[in-house]
Parts: C-alpha cells; structure tokens; sequence
C-alpha cells in the first residue's frame, strides 16, 4: 500500500527520489526484515533528510488477527541500509519535538533534550515519587516524527479497503477514485465517534467511507489536491508536513514521507 519503488514516479513531483544504489540497498534490506518477522506486508515508507546523513524507514503492517485496525511497526536505518525497529519515545518531550526547528543531524545517537534535573542517590535520603525524564536523543525525536506523520498525513482512496465480518481490513481491487478531497481518508483506526460507531454497529461491513475522512481535518486548507490533465494521476499533499504525499491513479495508491522531519507549526497563522 505504501510507495514501492516502482511508484517514485508520483515522488518526483515533490522534487524527491531514490537513486539506484538506494534503491537496491533498500529492496535488499526490506527482504531482510521479511526474513525475519511475520509481517503480511513490509514497506518502504519514507526518507528524513539529516545534516550529515538521512534516515530510511520501513513499515510492517500486520492484518490478520488485527480487529478493527492492522498493527504497524516501523523501522529505521541510516546509511548503512541494517534496519531496526524504531524505539518508543519519551512522552514528557513530545511538546518540545514538536516545536523543534533544528535540522536531524543524522547522529542518532546525538542528545537533543538533556535531562535538566540530575539525582544523586548516594546524597539523598529517599527516593523521590517521581524520576526526571531520561535524555531525549534524535533517534527518539525521528521515532516521535514518523509517529505524528503517519496519524495525521497517512491517507488512502476511499474503497481501497473494506472491513470484514471478522472485523479485519482487506484491500480491495482498486480503480481509482475521481480527484476529489472527500474520496480520501484516514489510514488509521477511526477517531471520530460516528465512525467507531459505524464499526461497532457492524454497518461498516457495507460501507466503503468507514474510516476518518481527510474533509473533515482542521484546518482544511492543510490539505492540496492536485490531477494532471487526464484527472487520473492525482497527488495530495499535507502542508502541515512539508514532504507528505498521497498517490494513486487507476490502478495503484500509496503514500511517503521525504522530508527533514520539521512541521509547519506556523501554517495557521498564514491562512
């Protein structure tokens, strides 16, 4: 579902791609992570661009025996193509990430957030209730990216799946969708209360617009749809995420992520 490489087409309109050896390095790495995990998919989902080198990440997507929503996993590498799972990041920075302004530099190991209160146990008497936070690393701070990008951007046709009576999702033949903002939505488990209800009263089995649709974000404008002349081609794009892309014409879709990994937090303050 998401980009495979014979895709990059719809990539380079954003003015991004893979070269050859990327291409190569990253097809040969993926098939590793298939060898060892049991996934029903495996993807490539996206470049973050570092100062001194990038980041590459896949996704595992596991459906059967996922009720209601597949489980996704993600997966990083630098340049040197081993991937390993992404780790969980440290909730109590998360606002401060968001906010972040500085490019990755590619370091994975470099600290963004020190720990601003430092605990010697020998010199105290007890031990506080509650620990300072742990140093917050760049490798935390592309985990909690890939995380806000994927909830918020990660987008699909309308009718490129369906929900079965065992309440596992299952892609569809696909063909296409007219250019057209209300055909889209969500690639997540749905967030909106008339959506869960829709799935809780098993009406979703019927219905092709069970998942949260992209119309119905805020703001609106976040969002730029574009078709070539043939109004089969389409793109869209998130402005929020600068280097999102939504993809499909006749036949396929997908979507990634190729950008430095910084959100456009002043983008309602330009509308």
């Amino acid at each position: 579902m998401d980009i495979s490489f014979n895709d990059l087409k719809f990539i380079q309109q954003i003015g991004q791609t893979l070269n050859m050896e990327e291409r190569i390095k990253l097809k040969l790495a993926i098939l590793k992570i298939q060898e060892h995990y049991t996934f029903d998919e495996v993807l490539f989902w996206g470049r973050v661009e570092g100062v001194e080198k990038d980041y590459y990440i896949a996704m595992g997507i596991q459906y059967k025996g996922q009720y209601e929503f597949p489980l996704k996993k993600f997966y990083w590498s630098s340049n040197n193509y081993h991937f390993a799972e992404l780790p969980k990041y440290n909730e109590e920075y998360a606002q401060r990430a968001d906010n972040l302004r500085e490019p990755f530099t590619g370091q994975h190991e470099h600290i963004v957030f020190k720990t601003e209160e430092e605990i010697n146990f020998e010199d105290s008497l007890e031990i506080p209730a509650q620990l300072p936070a742990k140093h917050f690393s760049e490798l935390e701070r592309l985990s909690y990216v890939v995380q806000q990008v994927e909830f918020h951007c990660a987008s699909i046709p309308v009718g490129s799946y369906r929900l079965t009576p065992t309440h596992e999702l299952i892609r569809k033949a696909f063909k296409g969708v007219k250019a057209e903002l209300k055909n889209y939505q969500h690639f997540r488990a749905p967030t909106r209360k008339d959506k869960q209800d829709l799935i809780a009263r098993d009406e979703a089995l019927y219905r092709e617009d069970f998942l949260d649709s992209l119309v119905d974000d805020t703001p609106y404008q976040q969002w730029s749809l574009q078709a070539d002349s043939t109004q089969r081609n389409i793109t869209i794009r998130n402005l929020i995420w600068p280097g999102y892309v939504t993809y499909n014409n006749d036949y396929t879709f997908g979507y990634a992520y190729f950008g430095d990994g910084i959100k456009n937090s002043d983008f309602e303050f330009l509308l």
